[in-house]
Parts: structure tokens; C-alpha cells; sequence
């Protein structure tokens, strides 16, 4: 019985989940405060899970976030008794890539006890990308931060750079050997690997999402010809490819493909907007040549076995189109890897954490604390036909009062599911009670209307008052925060 019960209450609190992520941004973050430290202190992320997927600003990150920490009491070597252990490394940074690289140079040129764990090779991104692709070094207004060196080449010029950097610098970098965990006892970080067990008083993670390409989930997706990443495009000739994407690498998936192949681009997007300059000048005149055929405000509905459909929307309304294809590349960014960084005890963006149960509960009782205190002021005290009116008012009161410093606690404690108790609480207020005297919805009947009206205005105008005042408080918040 407990077992459906607590089955049922789980279905609707993904439901709801799903209801409020509803108007979220796909690309789902870890939670970070300043310096890019996340809810662990002393674990920090950088680069492309957190929002840096351009190289540059991948760079900067890892510089800025190893300067930050050297900064801190004891991150270089110390003197405490931690500290001189020779097994007790300063800094361990996760992942071989542009802003875990960047970070390990500059650890060893502040003379920090670092090493980097890689779980697969140096630079594994840009060594997956398409052979000869360029590789930019924008924004052109930003000089690279760190050791690193940055500057427009192939990925094969840039990767054979970045190994030299290594080896002349002396790295300690560990290739093959991924994490599998990390636990912090003490104030120390152990971090796992199949190989061994790390110490260290903080951690760096540079690990990126490229490895988890997102996918459409239409029919036919899981078509051997459809694919997620473009390794060989030259090997591809006089055939027809679907590119999925409007990015920079499905733009320049595209361009590359369309010097041997007819290309049809899909974009759910109006305009390409995202993309580099020089992107988008050669894409202007690909699309001139007709070597490229864009398909904008489009998505794929299913992928036939040489035929994609499209759904694209014409203003007022839709229309299918069908597709010729021989290779379909989906190309529409990662997933964050969320089960690993969720088994690593990290919290998520906009997560929401809780307990639904106990918000409905308290809930419940601060309604049914209010039908018993309206009782004394011509209302009428009974929940679900319940008579309550033996209930003197004053405990009504603290029913009420209680329920709602407990939803207000457990809030600041980080259940957001309880901030929403009370913002449900005050919206069901506003309406329960202004819609007329003698017409207030449970619990306000027959006493809300004349009770919380004040100076003799109706509470449509302080409704009014309120939602104003929210706004423009929201409003100078967004201009704070974006400008």
C-alpha cells in the first residue's frame, strides 16, 4: 500500500519537475558560486561545463581558477602537518583539455604539488574533431591568459603545439586512468581512479561534455547512417548529407562536406546567430553556390532509411518536407554528464531538492490554521467536512503560523519545493480573496474579502500594488545582472 503511495507521489513530483524545468535552457549546469567553486568547497569546475566551451575562455578559466587558489591560506605547500606529507598533493585537476591544461601550467609556475588525470587522451575533444579542421582562437579582442599557446591552426598544428608544452614543461599528466569517484573526509579530497586513490585539498574539474552528444530522439535516429560526430568528412563523395545544427561545428561540418557532397543544413533557428565571423562569411557563400541548401526554422521529425522528414515552420503554419539523404549528421551540442556529476555530490543549476511531501503537509495544516482563525472573524472552521469549530482561533492561528515558519526554515535550507509552498500560499491568498465579499475561496470564506482589505481600498488595488512592485523589483534585478 506505502509502496503505490510513494510511487504515485513520485510520478507527480517528476511531473511537476517537469513542469517547472518546462522554461528552462537545455544546457543544464553545475551549480557554481564565485571563483567557480561549486557547492563542495574546495571543488571547482571549469571550462565547458561551466559555460566556457569556446578554447580562450576555457583557457582563462583555468588560469583564473589556479591564481584563486593559490591564493587561499596553505594552497601552496604550508607548514601544517597535512601539508608535509608528501602523498598530500596541493591540487588535482581533471581532465587534459584546454582549460585543464592551462590550469596544471599554471600550478607548476606557482610551485603548487598538482596532478592531472585524464581519462582518455591529451586533448581528446579537438582530437576528435574532423582531421584538418581549423580551429579558431577567438575572440580576436581577448588576448589567452596562461602558458598555453593559442592561436589559429589545424587541429593537428594545435595538438602537436600543446604535446610539445607538455613535455617541455615537465607535466604530470595521467592519460587512461579516469575518475570513478571522490569523496572529501576531513577537510581532504580522496580521488579515485582504477589505479589509485589521490589526496589532495582541492580539486579542479575540466572534464567537458563533448563525449555526451545530444540527440533528437525522433524515429529512426538510431539508423547506422545517422550519426552524432563527424570524424572522416573526406571520405564522404557525391552523396547527400543532412546536417543537423546551427552551431559552429555543424556549420563547419557542413562546409567541409560540401565541397564533395549536395549538404541540406537544418536548423530549428531564424538565422544562424551563433556562429564565427569567418563561419559565417564562408556559409553566405556555400549557400550562394548552392553547395549548401538551408533549411531554417526546421526540425527533423523522423529519419527514414534515405529519407529524412522535416517539419518547418512557414509563419502561420507547418510543413512537412522530405529529404534525400545517404549520411545524416546530428551535430546539436552535449549532455552534461549529470549521473556522474550528481554521484560526485554536486547540485545542478536551478535544481529542484526537497521534499514535495512535507511541503503539501505543511501546507494543508497553515490552511486549516487559517479556516480555524476565521472561525472568530464570521468564517467557518472544517477541512474535508470536518467540523473543526471546538478549535479555539488562537491555535488556529499558530497552526498557521508554525506551518508557514517551517516551510520559510526548511526554504533557507535549500528546499526549494518549500519556497514554493509559500509563494503558492501567497498567490492562492490574492486570488482566494479578492474575488468579492461572500465569494472567497476555502479557507477565506465569508471573513478574507473585509479582512484583508486595508485604508479602506479593495484588495484588487493592493494586488495590483504588489504585482507592480514585484515587477519592478525583478526588473531592476535583471538590469543588475544582464545589463
Amino acid at each position: 500500500m506505502f509502496e503505490k503511495l510513494f510511487a504515485v507521489g513520485n510520478k507527480i513530483k517528476q511531473a511537476l519537475v517537469g513542469i517547472l524545468h518546462s522554461g528552462s535552457s537545455l544546457n543544464e549546469r553545475p551549480f557554481l558560486k564565485k571563483n567557480n567553486e561549486s557547492n563542495i568547497s574546495g571543488l571547482y569546475i571549469i571550462g565547458d561545463l561551466a559555460g566556457a566551451p569556446v578554447i580562450k575562455y576555457a583557457m582563462a578559466q583555468g588560469y583564473e581558477a589556479i591564481e584563486h587558489i593559490a591564493g587561499l591560506p596553505n594552497a601552496i605547500g604550508g607548514n601544517d602537518a597535512s601539508a608535509l606529507e608528501t602523498s598530500l598533493l596541493d591540487v588535482v585537476i581533471i581532465g587534459a583539455g584546454a582549460a585543464g591544461l592551462n590550469a596544471a601550467l599554471q600550478a607548476k609556475e606557482r610551485g603548487m604539488r598538482y596532478l592531472v588525470l585524464e581519462k582518455e587522451q591529451i586533448a581528446n575533444t579537438i582530437e576528435n574533431f574532423p582531421e584538418g579542421k581549423w580551429v579558431y582562437a577567438e575572440p580576436d579582442t581577448q588576448p589567452p591568459k596562461g602558458k598555453l599557446w593559442l592561436d589559429g591552426a589545424t587541429k593537428e598544428e594545435l595538438t602537436q603545439r600543446w604535446h610539445d608544452i607538455i613535455q617541455e614543461n615537465h607535466l604530470q599528466v595521467h592519460t587512461r586512468e579516469g575518475v570513478t569517484g571522490i569523496e572529501k573526509k576531513a577537510g581532504i579530497f580522496l580521488i579515485k581512479t582504477p589505479k589509485a586513490t589521490y589526496r589532495s585539498k582541492r580539486v579542479v574539474l575540466a572534464t567537458g561534455q563533448r563525449g555526451n552528444p545530444r540527440k533528437l530522439g525522433v524515429k529512426g535516429e538510431e539508423r547506422e547512417h545517422v550519426y552524432h560526430m563527424l570524424y572522416s568528412p573526406r571520405k564522404y563523395k557525391n552523396e547527400n548529407i543532412l546536417v543537423v545544427g546551427g552551431g559552429n561545428s555543424a556549420v563547419e561540418a557542413a562546409l567541409t562536406l560540401s565541397e564533395q557532397n549536395k549538404v541540406f543544413l537544418s536548423y530549428r533557428g531564424s538565422e544562424f546567430s551563433r556562429i564565427f565571423k569567418d563561419n559565417e562569411r564562408k556559409l553566405n557563400k556555400a549557400i550562394a553556390a548552392k553547395r549548401i541548401a538551408p533549411r531554417l526554422n526546421s526540425n527533423v521529425t523522423e529519419f527514414a532509411e534515405h529519407e529524412a522528414t522535416l517539419k518547418i515552420n512557414r509563419g502561420s503554419s507547418d510543413e512537412a518536407e522530405k529529404i534525400p539523404y545517404d549520411h545524416a549528421f546530428v551535430l546539436i551540442g552535449a549532455e552534461v554528464p549529470r549521473d556522474f556529476l550528481k554521484s560526485l555530490g554536486l547540485k545542478m543549476e536551478n535544481e529542484w531538492e526537497g521534499s514535495l511531501v512535507r511541503t503539501i503537509i505543511l501546507s494543508v495544516l497553515g490552511y486549516i490554521g487559517l479556516s480555524i482563525f476565521g472561525a472568530s472573524l464570521g468564517g467557518h472552521a472544517y477541512f474535508l467536512g470536518l467540523d473543526l469549530s471546538f478549535m479555539p482561533s488562537w491555535s488556529g492561528a499558530g497552526i498557521w503560523a508554525l506551518s508557514l515558519l517551517g516551510l520559510v526554515l526548511f526554504g533557507a535550507r535549500g528546499d526549494r519545493f518549500a519556497w514554493l509552498g509559500v509563494s503558492f500560499f501567497v498567490w492562492y491568498t490574492i486570488y482566494g480573496a479578492k474575488v468579492g465579499k461572500g465569494e472567497e475561496f476555502w479557507p477565506y470564506q465569508d471573513w478574507g474579502y473585509k479582512f484583508l482589505s486595508f485604508f479602506d481600498r479593495p484588495w484588487s488595488f493592493w494586488y495590483t500594488v504588489l504585482y507592480t512592485s514585484l515587477m519592478t523589483l525583478f526588473g531592476l534585478q535583471a538590469l543588475k545582472r544582464w545589463g
